[in-house]
């Protein structure tokens, strides 16, 4: 009866083990080997399309008032654990995709964070490397504002700076109050 018994739990271990996946080849066979590459699944999340604005390069170039100051550019994004406000700012960061636009935000500037509430996006950068002329500040404040504004929750840009409220930016424009399209 002993002899049985062991027999039986011999049995029970080894199936339960299979059935565990800890033999390798048990009953998971489409569980992947060491080495196979595991291809991550498509994010998950909402798609959306932004509107993006940058700067018109032929305008940059010959400062032609006929000429449009900014460009727009159409693009699909999915939103996994981002706000839309904070992809349109990822976006804007990347620079455009296409010809004849430059990028407003210059490399070296860091964005902290992005927050919304009241139809206000709270835009905070870090203030290092925050410097430029009157004309990159300008096409930075009106690209964000143009941006951030199309989307339907936010009609206003509060820009920050370290995560406080500051004269401006760059120490040209104006920007202790929040700001809409006009």
């Amino acid at each position: 009866m002993k002899k049985y018994t062991a027999l039986v739990l011999v049995l029970i271990m080894t199936l339960l083990s299979a059935g565990c996946g800890i033999f390798p080849g048990g009953l998971n066979k489409g569980d992947p080997e060491p080495g196979d590459t595991v291809v991550p699944p498509e994010p998950q999340g909402e798609k959306v399309e932004l509107t993006l604005y940058f700067a018109n390069d032929e305008y940059v170039q010959t400062g032609d008032d006929k000429l449009e100051k900014l460009l727009t550019e159409k693009r699909q994004v999915v939103l996994t654990n981002k706000t839309p406000a904070q992809a349109a700012m990822d976006e804007l960061i990347k620079g455009p995709r296409e010809e004849g636009m430059s990028g407003v935000i210059p490399p070296k500037v860091e964005l902290i964070s992005v927050e919304e509430a009241d139809n206000i996006a709270y835009v905070n950068f870090s203030s290092t490397n925050m410097g430029g002329g009157s004309l990159q500040e300008y096409y930075l404040i009106d690209s964000v504002i143009m941006t951030l504004t199309e989307l339907e929750n936010i009609n206003a840009v509060q820009f920050l700076v370290d995560g406080k409220k500051t004269e401006s930016l760059m120490g040209h424009i104006y920007t202790m109050e929040p700001m809409g399209r006009e």
